[in-house]
């Protein structure tokens, strides 16, 4: 067998056309793609004539100062000392964060850096990965949080942490919350100071059996006696929330990947947190010592199944293949007459979501729209909505680098029944094709000319 050569990121970026080392291997996860029920011009990735091998580092996503105009990226990064690029990967394991692993199976597709036209970035699949170290495949997934507040003290309240054992149901898109801090920096909800925090809310089927006590876990984690790996006489029924804040902010993908998994996490702070005026909710908040533990993975939950589906509006998942990406990745056409509306503003944009890619969609609304002319089912998303890529697309499509629609059509859309927002998206889409090199993208999705909101109003009654 010929001998992996090295190759880097910045070999890569110079490419003139998206790349794969993976036209060998056999489909590690699903099935490829069946053919599509309608034409189309798209290519094979390219394959290189030689097995490869890609070397760096896994890391999270840096998140800077919160921006009420912009919303971070999401993605995974990957850096070999010559670049670094957003990437999503197969298996994960969250041992693999910091570490140094060896890719032997990629996609690679290049595009433009939306914040900077002048230079190029690129987006990397990892299908195929190991540990360089081979020791390091044995270690446990436990990351401890790095500090969000650096004014904490460490040992400050110890004795007060919280820890949850349970099942990751839901994570909700990244956001901005206000939060009352004190000016020494010190985290404390109840102080009168106010400044803006990253954060995003996860779900967990917490179990209430003595040993997961919330406070009796702590202990039993601390002094060894909580055995992770044993899931008899668990029960996973009380829903509990945590706010992943601040720095912990960048654990978004972690979470996402982590859905329907077990987990432990620990040095948490029960608090009482003021959604409005008139509205509180207790949920755990990570701090400094925060530590995430996955354990050995349970069968995963029952999900909706579409069968049990009466298209009125009910929550469950679906797993299907894109067949096309619409008005910048706000509609997704799928197979079967699916099509997945992903116009929540609060939702950053996946680089993944490429036409030939297997998605799966948790926490998604479907709706019957029972228009006259066709038959489709809808997927709404919400805040609660996941997407998860179970396999990478083969195909030369491209990546979608739009973070978020600001346009004053994509806020009204938002603001429709997914039936019409579906209507009003198509029918923006014609018109953008209709009027090409005449009419620019600011023109027809800034204008504030309420011909087609009326449209859409009156559709929707």
């Amino acid at each position: 067998m010929e001998h992996p050569q090295p190759s880097t990121l910045s070999d890569l970026l110079h490419s003139p056309r998206p790349l794969t080392a993976s036209v060998s291997l056999p489909f590690l996860s699903t099935p490829p793609p069946p053919p599509s029920h309608h034409s189309t011009d798209h290519r094979i990735l390219t394959t290189l004539n030689r097995p490869t091998v890609i070397v760096g580092t896994l890391t999270l996503p840096t998140h800077t100062t919160p921006s009420s105009s912009h919303f971070p990226c999401s993605c995974f990064k990957f850096s070999d000392g010559s670049a670094t690029v957003c990437c999503d990967i197969l298996s994960f394991r969250l041992a693999a964060i910091g570490k140094q692993i060896r890719i032997t199976a990629w996609n690679f597709i290049p595009f433009k850096h939306p914040g900077d036209r002048g230079s190029r970035t690129g987006f990397l699949e990892i299908i195929k990965w190991c540990f360089s170290d081979p020791n390091e495949s044995n270690l446990a997934d436990i990351f401890q949080f790095t500090p969000s507040f650096p004014g904490t003290n460490c040992n400050k309240g110890g004795k007060n942490f919280r820890a949850v054992h349970g099942v990751v149901k839901s994570v909700g898109p990244i956001s901005i919350v206000p939060c009352a801090t004190p000016a020494s920096g010190v985290y404390d909800l109840n102080s009168s100071s106010k400044v803006n925090l990253l954060g995003f809310l996860v779900q967990l089927l917490c179990c209430e059996c003595r040993l997961c006590g919330s406070r009796e876990l702590v202990n039993n984690l601390r002094n060894g006696s909580f055995e992770i790996e044993n899931v008899n006489g668990h029960s996973f029924t009380k829903m509990e929330i945590l706010y992943f804040c601040g720095n912990a902010s960048s654990f978004h993908p972690v979470m996402t990947k982590l859905i329907g998994s077990r987990v432990v996490v620990s040095g948490l702070k029960k608090k009482l947190v003021c959604l409005t005026k008139e509205e509180s909710c207790l949920m755990y908040l990570t701090l400094d010592e925060t530590v995430l533990r996955v354990c050995p993975r349970l069968e995963k939950l029952t999900l909706c199944l579409k069968s049990e589906i009466k298209g009125k509006g009910e929550c469950g998942s679906y797993t299907g293949v894109i067949r096309g990406v619409y008005m910048k990745g706000m509609a997704l056409e799928l197979d079967n007459d699916v099509w997945f509306l992903l116009t929540d503003q609060l939702h950053t944009m996946i680089h993944g979501l490429r036409v030939g890619s297997i998605i799966s969609m948790r926490n998604v609304h479907f709706v019957d729209p029972k228009f006259s002319w066709t038959k489709v089912v809808i997927l709404g998303a919400c805040v609660k909505t996941s997407i998860v890529l179970e396999s990478f697309s083969p195909l030369e499509t491209v990546c979608n680098v739009v973070l978020q629609s600001t346009s004053m059509l994509g806020k009204f859309i938002q603001s429709l029944p997914f039936s019409t927002r579906l209507w009003v998206l198509l029918l923006v889409t014609s018109i953008r094709k209709k009027f090409a090199g005449m009419l620019s993208d600011k023109d027809i999705l800034g204008s504030k000319n309420v011909l087609t909101e009326r449209r859409a109003s009156s559709d929707s009654c």
